[in-house]
């Protein structure tokens, strides 16, 4: 099958077939950028958790921040331990003031910043870098939830 037709089928996947959450996708869903994707759940650990959903996908894939290699501004997510590591209560290495995770508080994470491509250091990158339009919707918004929740592991 071709990459074209394995999307096609993909996008098909997506169709409202009267159980749907209203996005038309299937129940337990949602639409990112226009593709099904299971609901990431606002944990760092999981199936669908931050770390597997959004972490492993979007940050490690490219190695820019994965296990071998150098990682950008000194980070490193390839796993659920090194994540909550080097993101909780860490300092930013762009900018040493502020929290990469501020466990609680979204607004004073670093993190949110540079994935919102907003109040970041100037001459750095909104992230992820390969795709200039930023991670979708609900996975931001799963980031989000999981910083306000305190960054817990489950």
């Amino acid at each position: 099958m071709s990459l074209l037709a394995g999307l096609g089928v993909l996008m098909a996947a997506c169709g409202d077939d009267g159980d749907s959450g209203g996005d038309g996708c299937p129940t337990g869903q949602v639409s990112c950028d226009g593709v099904c994707i299971n609901e990431v759940t606002p944990t760092l650990a999981g199936d669908d958790g931050v770390q597997a959903a959004v972490f492993s996908l979007s940050c490690t894939f490219s190695n820019c921040h994965g296990a071998a290699g150098q990682q950008q501004a000194g980070l490193e997510l390839s796993s659920v331990a090194i994540s909550e590591e080097n993101l909780v209560g860490e300092a930013s290495t762009q900018v040493p003031t502020s929290l990469r995770v501020a466990a609680g508080d979204s607004d004073a994470s670093y993190l949110m910043n540079k994935l919102l491509g907003v109040d970041m250091e100037p001459g750095t990158t909104r992230m992820p870098q390969l795709d200039p339009d930023g991670l979708c919707e609900p996975k931001i918004e799963a980031v989000r939830q999981w910083i306000d929740a305190g960054a817990p592991l489950q």
